[in-house]
């Protein structure tokens, strides 16, 4: 059937990107290059230090180390997290950013159910490798004792009626009976509930077994072929054929699942997508598998329906508590992402009621024009109607009139869109506009800011994925647009080039940190080696005595501000910690009613279900009910600006001041050097290295320490209460048989009673600030670390040791001229590569 918009649009589809791209040849061979180079100075070193002295022996070996690691360098691809509630189009829009039907989005199956990472590989256009990673054994055991107990209990009860009635709390079991069903094909023909079955032999099973611990390759070109394989191993889509034997839905079986493919928007091989299964949505399992996912990602890209996004309050209490926990505990407000999708679902001018004058002008407008088309076509076809076909002579009038009717015909149609776009586009920034809003609101709630004062950027992407897809013939289906004719206005290209950009700019951020650590490591040899080389007399004692003076005042000075500054973030932490135990002994006092609830709103059946998964099953989550109000009050201010703000702040003026104190020791040994030292000898040994990129490594570390340990929180303390609880929750889960449901309903009502409960919030505030000290600690490692690097250039650039050196004149000569002629020009060749690329990028990164 003939497509008359797409045909229109025939030789006007262009790639979303027409930006320059990191080639991922140029970021390879970056890799390549500093690798082969470490292996070769970790080779040189080994050879020197087998001749050395033992006085250095500790220097060499721990630069062998260094260039060890070095010459393991490999990029390591940010992780952006697609999540969001299930149906809300994030497999839609990944396709639409892929350029290619990866992803099942069929209407009749269900979403994603397990989380697939989507790589860069340079393989052939269209080519594609997949490999399917399967569950261990001892997981699936976990989960099959589970499965067959809550059957048990319902088998022991006795179903009065046979599991059909509405009070008979057949949940657990009907849902555990379900998984088996589809996992075993064997068991569909029994009824429920079904007779007592044995967990070792259902492990043993021949189609589980095989797979559990497993992996599997599958490779192939067509992306369409992709998704079709793709779909027994993501969805709960099961592929049986007719009159054939049914076949297990494997699904359930599959820990995770990475895509390989030359995909241009991954080009910079520095990012990967993710689909996760869906999140906040009935399915507890589901959803913390995603929440646990999200402890690793670099970015999550929050994907909600626009239609709903402003005016459902539903979504919109979702997002404030997806931006509450964001903001507040999370740590990665600065990564996050927003992606709404639907821009390309069609809507009258009359739904949008924020119009001002002037665009409503606009669109009154775009109306007229349009109905003198429409008056003009209809003309055109009047007139049509009226001439007399059997007539020859009209036959030039007749061509008139049908070339006059197409162009008005492809007018009308280019008015129409242009309507439809501007109305689309309306709509997008006001909601963009209303969640921008919103955001603001949580973020100065939290951070008890100047409202004057804006929060981080947060991108916000309104998307029209299916439009997208459909005009650059993703997934092969050849229909019109519904809203945009143009790439372009589908807000698909602009995310595309956000997403490259920022693996472009991470890219040349890794490989600059590595030419740094290679620079330092190359400064530090070459300093050695150089020293070893020089004259005993080359300074006098006079100097020498200034200089050690002058290094002993340096790591006095930057103990005392280390000490000061670790004593101002202590001082924070204890603040957080009083903060923490107020609102704990408050949700101590709070929990009996909730566990006293818990047991009012569900039967045996389920209650012991929630037990036996440590609190969390299906749609309930007692863990996150008990620690709720842990981040009310005063904590969610305080957490914010000790995290966001305060500790990073008092740990750049700690960088700066001991960078002050580096500078004033060389400033002083210098001074000596001119004043005692012979002709030449003061520029013999050149500085070797940049204190600033010394310091800023262990600064990237140490917030690294502390981001991570956020993530790990993932928004909330739950995770710690769960902890405390495991053995409580064992005990209460292991009952059964008659009265098995009072029984632990007061189990659980004594274990949470007010000097219990007190007592088991105390330990939880203890476990919280034993996890912030121990992420203090391994930031303060990574300056302890780097202090001792920079003493040590200073005492071998300017404090001679008189010892006889063991090593060879040649090895020492061999080595420098291995430096200079090899490895520096090497460090430079890579450094050339990415010079090309930072000269045309001039905008600094999101």
């Amino acid at each position: 059937m003939e497509n008359p918009v797409l045909e229109q649009l025939e030789g006007q589809v262009h790639h979303p990107f027409e930006t320059a791209h990191l080639l991922p040849d140029d970021v390879h061979k970056c890799y390549e290059i500093i690798c082969a180079s470490n292996e070769k100075l970790e080779q040189e070193l080994e050879i020197a230090d087998s001749r050395g002295r033992e006085d250095y022996d500790k220097d060499l070996g721990r630069w062998k180390i260094e260039a060890r690691k070095l010459g393991d360098s490999e990029l390591q691809p940010r992780k952006f997290a697609f999540i969001g509630r299930t149906g809300v189009g994030k497999s839609t829009a990944i396709n639409a950013i892929l350029g290619a039907p990866v992803l099942s989005t069929a209407a009749d199956v269900t979403c994603t159910s397990v989380q697939t990472e989507v790589i860069y590989e340079n393989l052939p256009p269209s080519e594609w490798r997949v490999r399917v990673q399967f569950i261990e054994e001892d997981d699936w055991e976990t989960t099959l004792f589970n499965m067959l107990d809550d059957l048990e209990v319902y088998r022991d009860r006795g179903p009065s009626n046979n599991g059909r009635g509405t009070h008979d709390d057949s949940g657990p079991a009907m849902e555990a009976w379900e998984m088996l069903k589809q996992v075993y094909p064997h068991l569909r023909t029994l009824s429920f509930p079904p007779p007592e079955q044995d967990v070792h032999t259902l492990l043993e099973h021949e189609a589980v077994a095989s797979k559990l611990g497993t992996e599997i390759s599958i490779c192939g070109v067509g992306f369409d072929k992709l998704e079709v394989q793709l779909r027994p191993y993501l969805t709960s889509y099961s592929n049986i054929a007719a009159g054939g034997p049914p076949e297990s839905s494997v699904w359930h079986l599959v820990d995770k699942v990475r895509i390989y493919g030359a995909f241009e928007v991954l080009a910079s091989r520095a990012v990967a997508l993710v689909d996760v299964p869906g999140f906040g949505d009935a399915n507890k399992t589901r959803t913390n598998r995603t929440e646990e996912y999200l402890k690793t990602a670099e970015v999550v890209v929050l994907v909600a329906d626009i239609k709903r996004a402003v005016d459902d309050q539903v979504m919109r209490d979702y997002l404030k508590k997806f931006l509450r926990t964001m903001i507040r505990v999370d740590g990665s407000m600065e990564s996050l992402l927003i992606v709404l999708t639907g821009a390309d679902v069609p809507i009258n001018e009359d739904q949008l009621h924020h119009l001002d004058a002037k665009q409503r002008g606009v669109i009154q407008e775009m109306c007229q024009a349009i109905d003198r088309l429409d008056d003009s076509l209809k003309e055109v076809e009047d007139s049509s109607k009226k001439i007399n076909y059997t007539n020859l002579a009209a036959f030039k009038e007749i061509v008139e009139l049908q070339q006059r009717q197409r162009d008005i015909t492809s007018k009308l149609r280019t008015k129409q869109a242009e309507k439809n776009t501007y109305i689309a586009h309306q709509r997008a920034a006001r909601v963009r506009e209303v969640f921008l809003h919103l955001y603001r609101q949580v973020y100065h709630n939290i951070s008890k800011q100047d409202t004057a004062k804006e929060p981080p950027p947060l991108p916000v992407f309104c998307v029209g994925s299916t439009d997208f897809n459909q005009l650059l013939s993703v997934g092969g289906r050849n229909r019109a647009p519904l809203v945009f004719t143009n790439p372009e206005d589908t807000g698909i290209p602009q995310l595309c080039r956000h997403i490259h950009d920022f693996g472009r700019k991470r890219a040349l951020s890794d490989i600059k940190t590595h030419i740094n650590q290679c620079t330092l490591l190359c400064a530090e040899v070459n300093s050695f080696f150089k020293l070893l080389s020089a004259r005993n007399d080359s300074m006098s004692k006079t100097h020498e005595k200034a200089a050690r003076s002058a290094l002993t005042k340096f790591k006095r000075l930057v103990e005392e501000t280390c000490e000061e500054s670790g004593g101002k973030i202590d001082k924070s932490i204890k603040e957080l910690e009083n903060a923490l135990r107020d609102e704990a002994e408050n949700a101590a006092d709070c929990s009996l009613g909730i566990i006293m609830s818990l047991g009012l709103c569900y039967r045996y059946q389920t209650y012991r279900a929630v037990m036996r998964r440590e609190g969390e099953w299906q749609s309930i989550d007692l863990n996150e009910d008990l620690v709720r109000d842990m981040l009310e009050g005063s904590v969610s201010s305080i957490w914010h600006e000790l995290f966001n703000d305060s500790w990073k702040s008092e740990l750049e003026l700690l960088i700066y001041s001991i960078l002050g104190h580096y500078r004033a020791a060389i400033g002083s040994i210098k001074d000596g050097e001119k004043q005692n030292a012979k002709p030449k000898i003061a520029t013999r040994v050149q500085d070797a290295i940049k204190a600033e990129d010394t310091l800023d490594t262990a600064k990237r570390r140490y917030l690294f320490a502390i981001s991570k340990m956020q993530r790990e929180f993932g928004g909330s303390f739950k995770g710690f209460i769960r902890n405390e609880l495991k053995a409580h929750y064992d005990l209460v889960g292991s009952e059964c048989g008659k009265g098995m449901l009072q029984r632990m309903k007061d189990m659980n009502e004594e274990y949470f009673r007010t000097d219990n409960a007190q007592k088991l919030y105390s330990g939880l505030v203890d476990d919280v600030m034993l996890a912030i000290r121990c992420a203090k600690n391994a930031g303060d490692r990574a300056l302890e670390e780097t202090i001792p690097r920079l003493c040590a250039h200073i005492e071998r650039r300017f404090v001679f040791i008189r010892k006889n050196d063991k090593m060879s004149k040649d090895t020492r000569k061999k080595m420098l001229t291995f430096l200079d002629e090899q490895y520096i020009k090497s460090l430079a060749e890579v450094t050339l590569i990415t010079d090309r690329y930072e000269e045309r990028d001039t905008t600094p990164m999101e």
